[in-house]
């Protein structure tokens, strides 16, 4: 139900990472001033992404707010260049904690930082393998990720 006095916003952000589609952009539907619905999306390095998800905020009319967060999306990307090109995307679910830092000026808009945590598929680690197996080099991915983004309310 939607709370009278805090009427659906959107919420338009430019950012880069998971919630936000990799370089991308995310809006928040802030159904009440509590729970909020959000999509993300945008280019990952592979192809595009998006998510889509849930977000608490759990104290809205302080100035620092902290910010639990579920979704589902994109969460891994592979990406081989050279005489092998792989361009895989994979998707499930996400879960995170987050702090928004809202502007003086002007409440609506504020800087958003997220620590999450995906939930990448087997079908991940499996192709991570197979790339190991034939000789691949590569970083292993942190088992986190960070968010971080501008917010602008409208």
């Amino acid at each position: 139900m939607l709370h009278p006095r805090h009427p659906p916003r959107a919420i338009l952000a430019l950012v880069l990472e998971l919630s936000y589609g990799g370089f991308g952009g995310r809006v928040n539907v802030q159904a009440t001033p509590v729970l909020g619905i959000m999509f993300g999306g945008g280019y990952n390095l592979a192809g595009f992404g998006y998510n889509v998800g849930l977000n608490a905020r759990l104290s809205p009319d302080k100035r620092v707010v902290p910010v639990l967060l579920a979704m589902y999306g994109y969460n891994a990307v592979i990406r081989v260049t050279g005489s092998l090109d792989v361009r895989e995307i994979y998707y499930g679910p996400s879960f995170g904690a987050g702090v928004q830092f809202k502007s003086r000026k002007n409440p609506k808009n504020f800087f958003n930082m997220e620590l999450l945590v995906p939930m990448r598929p087997s079908e991940y680690e499996n192709d991570l393998n197979a790339l190991k197996s034939i000789g691949i080099q590569f970083t292993e991915p942190l088992p986190v990720s960070f968010s971080f983004g501008y917010h602008i309310g409208f």
